[in-house]
C-alpha cells in the first residue's frame, strides 16, 4: 500500500470501503448486466467507436438550472452511478478481450515454440546416417515435444489471459475511484479535502504494472515445459509412432496429459508462471516492456511509485492463489482444449493416421490457440461464468477465496 500517514490512509480506506460496496452492484447484480450492456452498446453507437482506455469517463455533476427545473430524485442519481460504472467495467472486459490478451500472443507463442523446438531433430533424421536406435530416440523426442506444445499452449493462453483480466480489473477499479471517488474534481463524491487526497497513480506506475503481463509471455512458458513434457511422456510413451490414430484417440492423449498437469501445477502455485519472483523484480523492471497503450489511461509523467505496484501487485497475487482463480483457470483450460478438439476434427474429417505423421500437424495446434487475430480461445473465455464472476469480483473488491 502507499505509505501514507495513518490518518489519510484510515480515510482513503473509509472512502475505498464505501467506494467498493458501489462497486459491488457490478458483482451481486450480474444477472442485470444483459441490460446495462444494452445500454453500452447504445452508448458506442451513438459515439461511433468502441472503447480505447480504462479510464473511466467522469460523471458530470448535473446542472444547476437543471435541478431548479426538475428536482433528480435520489434513485435516479444511483441509476445513473450503477450504469456508469457498469459501462466502465464492461468496456475493461472488452479492452481486454480485444486489445490488450490478443497484442501478448505473438511473443506467448515465439517463446513456446522456442522452447518446444523439433526442427532440429527432424533435420538430423532428413540428413541420415542415424543408427537405428537414434533414429527411434529422434522421432520419440519429436512426438512428444510436439504434444507438449498443443498442451502447454492451452494451458498458457488460459493463464495469460486470466492474468490480463486480472491486472486491467485491478487497474480499471483503481482508476475508477480516482476519477469518480477520490478525485478532487469530485468532492461531493469524496467527501475528503484537497489535503487529504490521496496521492494518483502516475502513467508510469500504470505502465509497468501492466508489463508484467509480459513476464507470463516471455518467461511463465520456462517452467512450465518441464511438467507438461514429463506428463506428456507418461501419456504417450506406450503408443508406438506407426499407430494409426483417430480424432477421439489424439484427444484422449490430451486428456489425460492435462489431467497430470493439473495437479502439478496447483502444488508449485501459479504464481510462479505468472510473476517474477521478488528478488528478480527490479531486473524484470529495466528490462520491461510495455503492453497496447489502449489499455492506458493519459496522464500525467511521474516517477515509478514503488509503493504503488508494491499494492498492486500484492493484490494480484492473494487473487491467483484463490480458489476463484483456480476454478476459472480450470474451465478456461477446458474451453482451450475444446478449441484444439473443434480444429483437429476439422482437419481429420474422421480419418485415422499413423501417429508420426500427426505429429506436425498436433504441434500447429499451438499456432490455432495462441493466433493473434480472432482468436477463438480467448472470445470464449469472455463468455465463461466462471471468467465473468472472477472479473467481477476484482472489479468490485468481493471476495475471492
Amino acid at each position: 500500500m502507499i505509505n501514507w500517514n495513518r490518518r489519510r490512509w484510515a480515510a482513503a480506506a473509509a472512502v475505498a470501503a464505501s467506494a467498493a460496496a458501489a462497486a459491488y452492484y457490478v458483482y451481486d447484480r450480474w444477472g442485470k448486466l444483459k441490460e446495462a450492456r444494452a445500454s453500452l452498446q447504445e452508448l458506442e453507437a451513438r459515439d461511433g467507436k468502441a472503447p480505447s482506455s480504462i479510464e473511466p469517463a467522469a460523471m458530470a455533476p448535473a446542472s444547476p438550472l437543471a435541478s431548479e427545473i426538475e428536482p433528480i430524485s435520489a434513485a435516479t442519481i444511483q441509476q445513473d452511478a450503477d450504469r456508469h460504472l457498469v459501462t466502465h467495467f464492461e468496456s475493461v472486459q472488452a479492452i481486454s478481450t480485444t486489445t490488450t490478451t490478443p497484442s501478448l500472443l505473438p511473443m506467448l507463442l515465439q517463446s513456446l515454440t522456442r522452447n518446444t523446438d523439433h526442427k532440429p531433430l527432424l533435420e538430423l533424421l532428413r540428413q541420415g546416417g542415424m543408427a537405428a536406435d537414434e533414429k527411434y530416440a529422434a522421432w520419440e523426442e519429436i512426438k512428444v515435444l510436439t504434444f507438449t506444445r498443443a498442451v502447454a499452449a492451452s494451458w498458457m493462453v488460459s493463464l495469460l489471459d486470466l492474468m490480463n483480466r486480472v491486472q486491467l480489473n485491478i487497474l480499471g477499479r483503481h482508476l475508477y475511484l480516482q476519477s469518480n471517488i477520490l478525485d478532487a474534481r469530485h468532492p461531493q463524491h469524496s467527501g475528503l479535502g484537497s489535503r487529504e487526497q490521496p496521492p494518483q497513480m502516475t502513467q508510469r506506475a500504470q505502465e509497468l504494472f501492466l508489463a508484467y503481463a509480459h513476464y507470463c509471455g516471455e518467461r511463465g512458458v520456462e517452467p512450465l515445459i518441464p511438467i507438461v513434457k514429463q506428463a506428456v511422456t507418461d501419456a504417450v510413451s506406450n503408443i508406438e509412432l506407426t499407430t494409426k490414430l483417430g480424432t477421439d484417440q489424439i484427444l484422449q492423449m490430451f486428456s489425460d496429459a492435462h489431467k497430470r498437469v493439473a495437479p502439478e501445477l496447483s502444488r508449485l502455485g501459479f504464481e510462479v508462471f505468472l510473476l517474477p519472483s521478488p528478488e528478480h523484480r527490479q531486473v524484470w523492471h529495466s528490462a520491461a516492456r510495455f503492453p497496447d497503450n489502449g489499455a492506458l489511461q493519459p496522464g500525467a509523467l511521474g516517477d515509478l511509485d514503488d509503493d504503488a505496484i508494491d499494492g498492486l501487485l500484492t493484490e494480484v497475487r492473494q487473487i491467483i492463489g484463490s480458489a476463484k482463480f483456480g476454478v476459472a483457470l480450470k474451465a478456461a483450460v477446458q474451453e482451450s482444449a475444446r478449441v484444439a478438439a473443434d480444429e483437429l476434427r476439422n482437419e481429420m474429417k474422421g480419418e485415422k493416421k499413423p501417429l508420426a505423421k500427426l505429429c506436425p500437424r498436433v504441434a500447429e495446434l499451438a499456432t490455432k490457440l495462441l493466433q493473434r487475430d480472432n482468436n477463438e480461445c480467448v472470445s470464449r473465455f469472455a463468455n465463461l461464468p466462471e471468467i465473468q464472476r472472477l472479473s467481477a469480483t476484482v472489479y468490485s473488491c468481493g471476495p475471492v477465496l
